[in-house]
């Protein structure tokens, strides 16, 4: 195919960056479609250099955006691979859903209303539908302002998202295995996990569970190949268990985003309840992924999971320690114990908009 020149949105939503497309410049869903994000982002290639890719799984995203129906904006969330040609399309990601209205709104796709806007959106992945309020004091979406992020530098405009009857997007049920707590067969022996699907899938298991992890930094951990080969066969273990896979060598060929898996642990400090790990593409992250914080909000929602106890019981608000700072979120829980929405507020940002030129494939 010859060069060509596609218009673009590259933006930060919350601690990710991607590439944002309106889907009616692309061809359509399928292999084609891949082909063009990866030669967008310069993949394969773990160094991403002919590409707008960042070399991590958090800056190797593209997001795909339409009108829906009504006033609704369908997007679809792609995580491209870095040094392998594929393109994940099985899930959602919480940071760049922040930046989804913003986009909207600058787009011109939504009508704004004076001061704030609330954008309602649907995640093609998983078919989650989202609400999401902007700050619109010009017509524009808000980019100034006064709330940190632990993560990014400075301070922005909050978007808040909430997600609504968020369970069972992808694997069907809220706990796909039927219990707060299952133990699941691995070479090391049997390893007590939550496994839980809201906003995105994830297996939580307890911070001893893969190896050593205390006092060892992200890169620490990620140069460590055992701890990392044993986490992603816990990982892909679950994964043929919730019936994703056949066995682990399928999981992590085919399904590497779904379920993710997180470590969790007491907090050591009064300022959150929990510590966590979290795992993303088969390395350690350098943060939270956000859906992972809504799945852990709802976990902890629940008696008796590995992330309730962690946190000394069940509750409805979760902070969150990670490797970039202390994250809050919000379970909205039903008397019956249902999810009935998830809710976050982070900050997000347009870096640049124009052509981007896909390297030919």
């Amino acid at each position: 195919m010859n060069a060509r020149s596609i218009p673009a949105v590259y933006m930060r939503g919350g601690t990710s960056k991607g590439v944002f497309l309106h889907a009616s410049d692309l061809p359509p869903a399928g292999a084609e479609r891949d082909r063009v994000l990866l030669g967008i982002m310069g993949s394969p290639d773990p160094l991403q250099i002919d590409g707008m890719g960042g070399t991590v799984s958090s800056t190797s995203k593209a997001v795909i955006v339409e009108s829906g129906p009504g006033d609704a904006i369908t997007y679809w969330f792609a995580q491209v691979g870095i040094d392998t040609a594929q393109v994940d399309w099985s899930g959602n990601c919480g940071n760049l859903t922040t930046a989804v209205g913003p986009f909207a709104i600058d787009e011109g796709l939504v009508a704004v209303t004076e001061s704030l806007t609330r954008v309602r959106l649907i995640n093609g992945n998983t078919g989650v539908e989202i609400l999401a309020d902007v700050e619109t004091p010009d017509g524009r979406a808000a980019t100034a302002g006064d709330l940190a992020i632990a993560g990014v530098p400075g301070t922005g405009s909050p978007v808040v998202t909430r997600y609504l009857d968020p369970a069972g997007g992808v694997l069907g049920s809220l706990l796909p295995l039927g219990a707060p707590t299952n133990t699941i067969e691995t070479s090391n022996g049997g390893v007590t996990v939550s496994v839980v699907d809201a906003a995105h899938p994830n297996v939580f298991a307890c911070s001893d569970a893969v190896g050593e992890m205390a006092e060892r930094s992200v890169a620490e951990l990620n140069s460590d190949a055992v701890f990392l080969a044993d986490a992603e066969h816990l990982r892909a273990s679950v994964t043929v268990a919730v019936g994703r896979a056949t066995d682990a060598d399928d999981a992590t060929r085919n399904s590497p985003a779904v379920p993710r898996l997180m470590l969790v642990g007491p907090s050591t400090d009064a300022d959150a309840d929990i510590e966590i790990i979290a795992f993303s593409m088969g390395r350690v992250h350098r943060g939270l992924p956000m859906t992972g914080a809504l799945c852990l909000a709802a976990a902890a929602s629940i008696p008796g999971t590995v992330v309730a106890d962690a946190a000394g019981g069940a509750r409805s608000g979760l902070r969150i320690r990670h490797p970039l700072g202390i994250t809050e979120v919000q379970a909205e829980v039903d008397p019956d114990g249902a999810i009935r929405s998830l809710g976050v507020v982070r900050t997000a940002r347009r870096l640049m908009d124009g052509r981007v030129y896909p390297r030919e494939y």
